[in-house]
């Protein structure tokens, strides 16, 4: 079969946008990394997104950001109004070749393939809808398992969410690319430790920052660094009771939200990253603290599971005393430097270039599989 190689016109369903104040995650960074080496690499890129108070259709990066729902100040009205407007939205796109559907909460699937015939490739970015049928007590679990079935082509951030989406779906054509990191972080320098970092969106059940609390508690006399934590979120006014109520206000610090320079300079000064996390897809935060030297200390999560042993020490899902205990080994392990190193060297495996390519590919192979399929 004759190789297809032209310029195409992707689009991302992506409810999340870099400018978005109220969100900007991880996914949001992604789809502008690998969406603007598309761009680079000659295609044309367009992202759906929510909207939010303030926002604007633009280009970006080479990518044109179109905005769908409503914009309010409240995150979870602003998802499900994205929900409702997503498949119109799709009806509606022409002269695209393919649409890439990042999985949304809290029901992963938006439904794509069954509004358009544009081939649509699955991302499993929000692939949970079990955990937020227990939160919401709502069978958002059932609209997931139903919509599953639709998809022809999948793209699991790990091989976790691989195997997950084909117990669901069999015949399903997938593969695993991971999230990336940019080149800045491998360029930030190592300066003398002076505390352990907290980087993420202030979620109490997601990030489990009350789980690292309770943890730091039990040895933050044991240890000289001060806890940081790093971020904003809807739990902000949670995480500061519980600092109170657990009496380390001399020894944990909240820093606000934490981009560019300041980002860099807490990462700069951080013996090691404290990733306590109940539950995430691909954490694009973990990769960019290991390549700013900074060895995880987590829990034995499967969205955690594509980091070494080398790299990040696993508690056993959720063990407060355990945590603690890794959070103090990892104090003393960490003096010298030597983890940090390897902890960059692995993160080198994962540039946004690569995962570029590796989603061009993907997305060439669709359409000879479409071709095939029409004759």
């Amino acid at each position: 079969m004759k190789k297809i190689n032209k310029r195409l016109h992707i689009v991302f369903l992506d409810l999340d946008d870099v400018k978005n104040p109220i969100l900007n995650g991880g996914q949001a960074r992604a789809t502008y990394e690998v969406g603007g080496r598309l761009v680079e690499k000659g295609h044309k890129v367009t992202v759906l997104c929510s909207k939010y108070p303030g926002y604007k259709d633009r280009f970006e990066n080479g990518i044109y950001y179109k905005h769908i729902g409503i914009g309010t100040g409240n995150i979870k009205v602003n998802n499900f109004a994205y929900l409702a407007a997503a498949p119109l939205a799709v009806t509606s796109l022409k002269n695209v070749d393919v649409i890439l559907e990042c999985f949304t909460a809290p029901v992963s699937t938006l439904l794509s393939p069954l509004f358009t015939n544009i081939p649509v490739v699955g991302l499993s970015t929000s692939f949970e809808a079990d955990r937020f049928s227990k939160m919401y007590h709502l069978p958002f679990y059932l609209v997931e398992r139903f919509g599953l079935r639709f998809y022809k082509y999948f793209v699991a951030l790990t091989i976790f969410f691989e195997k997950k989406m084909k117990v669901s779906n069999p015949k399903v054509i997938s593969t695993v690319i991971p999230e990336g990191v940019g080149e800045e972080f491998f360029k930030i320098k190592k300066k003398r430790s002076k505390h352990i970092l907290f980087l993420g969106r202030l979620d109490m059940d997601q990030k489990g920052i009350d789980l690292l609390l309770h943890a730091y508690a039990k040895i933050a006399n044991k240890v000289k660094y001060p806890l940081v934590i790093a971020g904003n979120g809807p739990d902000e006014k949670k995480v500061a009771e519980l600092i109170k109520k657990l009496k380390l206000e001399n020894k944990v610090s909240m820093v606000g939200p934490t981009y560019g320079d300041k980002k860099a300079a807490y990462l700069s000064e951080s013996l090691f990253v404290a990733f306590p996390s109940r539950n995430e897809t691909f954490s694009c935060f973990a990769l960019e603290a290991l390549a700013s030297q900074l060895p995880l200390v987590a829990f034995d999560i499967p969205g955690i599971s594509w980091t070494g042993d080398n790299v990040a020490s696993k508690a056993k899902a959720f063990n407060v005393n355990e945590y603690a205990s890794l959070l103090l080994d990892a104090v003393k392990k960490n003096q010298n430097g030597k983890l940090g190193k390897e902890a960059r060297r692995y993160a080198a495996k994962f540039t946004w270039s690569r995962v570029a390519s590796e989603f061009e590919e993907f997305f060439y192979m669709v359409l000879k599989k479409e071709a095939s399929y029409a004759k």
